[in-house]
Order: C-alpha cells, then sequence, then structure tokens
C-alpha cells in the first residue's frame, strides 16, 4: 500500500476521518485503524465478480481478525499491522467485527432488502458496530453507547442512499421494492437523526459519533440531487457540534 493508514481513511472515508481529529493524537491512531478496516470489509461487494470469491475475502477478514483479538501477530496486511499495533492495550470488542461481516455478506446477494426491519439490523450490525468499536476506542464510558441505535440509522440510512447510484450501476436496487422507498428512507433518517440530536455527546465520544451531525446536511443536498457536500460547510457543521455536544 502506497499510502500510510491516515492517508488512506482521509481518502476514502473523509467524514469519518474528520471526526476523529477531536481525538487525542493516540486515540486518533485507533480510530482511523479501525475505519481502514471497515473499509476493506466494506469494499468487497465492489471489488469481487462472484459471490463466492467475496464470502472467501470476507472469511479471510474474519480469521485475521480473530487471531488478532486472540494475541497473535497480525498478517502481512499493512491495515491489519496498523489495526493490531492501534488495539495493543485497549479492549475492543472482537464479536463486533464478526457481526458487522456477517452483515455485509448480504452486500454479495442480488437481491434488495425484503422490509425497513432487515434495513435496520444491517445497518446496527454495520455502521453501528462501527461506532461500538470506535467508542472502545475512544475509551467512552457504556452511557454513551445507548445512542448506536439512532445515530447508526441516520448515518446508515443516509449512506445507502448516497450509494445507491453506484449499486445501480452493477445493476442492484437495495431499497425495499415498495412505493416511495427512497422518500421514506429520507423519513426515517430524519427521524433517527432527531432521536440522536436529542441525547448529549461528551467531549470523549465526540470522535467517534461526531459525523452523525452531517447526516442532515447530506440529506438536504440528497433531496437537491447532490450526494456531496463541500468541506468547508462540514468542517463548520462539526466544530458547532463539538461545541454544543448535539449531533
Amino acid at each position: 500500500m502506497d499510502e500510510d493508514i491516515d492517508t488512506l481513511v482521509r481518502r476514502v472515508d473523509e467524514d469519518r476521518w474528520l471526526a476523529s481529529r477531536f481525538a487525542p493524537a493516540q486515540v486518533r491512531a485507533r480510530l482511523t485503524a479501525i475505519y481502514a478496516v471497515n473499509y476493506e470489509i466494506a469494499r468487497t461487494a465492489e471489488i469481487v465478480r462472484e459471490a463466492g470469491i467475496g464470502h472467501i475475502r470476507l472469511a479471510w477478514w474474519r480469521e485475521a481478525l480473530q487471531e488478532i483479538a486472540q494475541g497473535a501477530a497480525p498478517r502481512a496486511h499493512p491495515v491489519l499491522e496498523a489495526y493490531a499495533a492501534a488495539a495493543s492495550g485497549v479492549s475492543l470488542p472482537a464479536a463486533a467485527w464478526d457481526a458487522m461481516i456477517e452483515a455485509r455478506e448480504l452486500d454479495l446477494e442480488a437481491a434488495p432488502f425484503a422490509s425497513w426491519a432487515d434495513v435496520d439490523a444491517y445497518l446496527d450490525a454495520t455502521a453501528g458496530n462501527v461506532m461500538r468499536l470506535a467508542l472502545a476506542a475512544c475509551g467512552a464510558p457504556r452511557e454513551e453507547r445507548g445512542l448506536v441505535e439512532p445515530a447508526a440509522r441516520a448515518w446508515g440510512y443516509v449512506g445507502l442512499l448516497r450509494a445507491q447510484p453506484a449499486w445501480k450501476a452493477r445493476g442492484r436496487e437495495i431499497l425495499p421494492l415498495e412505493n416511495g422507498s427512497v422518500e421514506k428512507m429520507m423519513a426515517r433518517a430524519d427521524q433517527a437523526h432527531l432521536a440522536a440530536r436529542a441525547m448529549t455527546v461528551t467531549s470523549v465520544a465526540f470522535p467517534a459519533f461526531g459525523y452523525v451531525a452531517l447526516a442532515p446536511v447530506y440529506l438536504r443536498g440528497l433531496r437537491r440531487g447532490q450526494i456531496s457536500e463541500p468541506l468547508f460547510s462540514r468542517q463548520l457543521r462539526l466544530v458547532a457540534a463539538a461545541a454544543t455536544g448535539r449531533i
């Protein structure tokens, strides 16, 4: 890999990277390592042509992360090496990776989600477990973890909506097949964000959650037909959210 882990995460997951800047240097290293592993797992469906190959790749990541959790040396992969170094001396929930990888197997299927309950379960296992790992990396108190469900849904709904053009280009519809599914997902994202915003985020936990403050920014853009937002406006939103503790 020609770029370091921090540079990689800034390129592929800039919003989480921006929120991680509010953490001390050691915590930032943990967060970027977690996000780099998440990126490698999440992009499986994008880089394989056959579902069987995708399942093999996901199994490789599952086994590699389990080995690190058991104290073994990491496999020869720069992201795993960075994660092993970052995870040393801190208790990260290894089961979160297993649940996330199991959910990512759904990305390899051609069928859309059958129901909104299935979407919610997928988001809790993917976006939610990224947040659980990040919270542990930040050393946040357990009380903060009650924010995970609404925050994961708010961010996850927005992510699915923004990714929809890419999925369609690969010939797949991911939203439940019903009239007005896009509008319903936007409404569910709004509701989830309001629930998350009703809770106060401590400065310790903010780097693990802060990027969720950008969900309404993206939703406004999506309603205008755009999937990206200027960096400066996102930075301002994050600074305001960090100052108030409201995402």
